[in-house]
């Protein structure tokens, strides 16, 4: 017989074969990779919801405010006004709510043309047929700590009867 010709030399594999084929847990890793970015966005989502929730309530209490008066309003009463919206805020414990909540009413004639900060530094109830600004902003709850704190602000315009 001929001398065939020899195959040239392989290298050896860089894992031992059974190390190459092996693939369970490669879905635990898979997952323990992604699963911290995916807990983090739907927490995210769920802060802007609670978020676009505590908005759709401040709002609510506040139209209700002007197309029904209550009587801590025409009284000039902010303690008592804030604790009737903090019961119509179903999100924060109403001691929360009272310490984070911020109204303020002025006359319109009184009011700033430009933006201003919701500061809570008049709560005036004008005298009768005068036009109102009322405006709120309350600090939404915060679960990702690195997220800027979110603050639902409302306005209403209203005249007193």
């Amino acid at each position: 017989m001929a001398d065939l010709p020899r195959r040239p030399e392989r290298a050896p594999p860089a894992l031992p074969g059974r190390f190459r084929r092996a693939t369970r847990g490669s879905l635990g890793v898979e997952m323990a990779v992604l699963m911290w970015p995916l807990v983090m966005l739907l927490v995210g989502i769920t802060q802007f919801l609670m978020h676009a929730y505590t908005q759709v309530l401040l709002s609510n209490a506040l139209f209700d405010s002007a197309a029904r008066p209550e009587t801590e309003l025409t009284a000039g009463d902010a303690a008592g006004y804030k604790t009737k919206v903090c019961a119509k805020i179903l999100l924060l414990t109403q001691a929360g709510c009272r310490a984070r909540l911020v109204v303020e009413m002025t006359q319109l004639s009184s009011a700033a043309t430009s933006a201003t900060a919701v500061t809570g530094a008049t709560f005036s109830p004008g005298a009768t047929k005068d036009l109102l600004l009322l405006r709120a902003a309350l600090p939404s709850v915060r679960y990702v700590p690195f997220l800027p704190v979110l603050t639902a602000k409302a306005s209403v315009v209203f005249r007193r009867a």
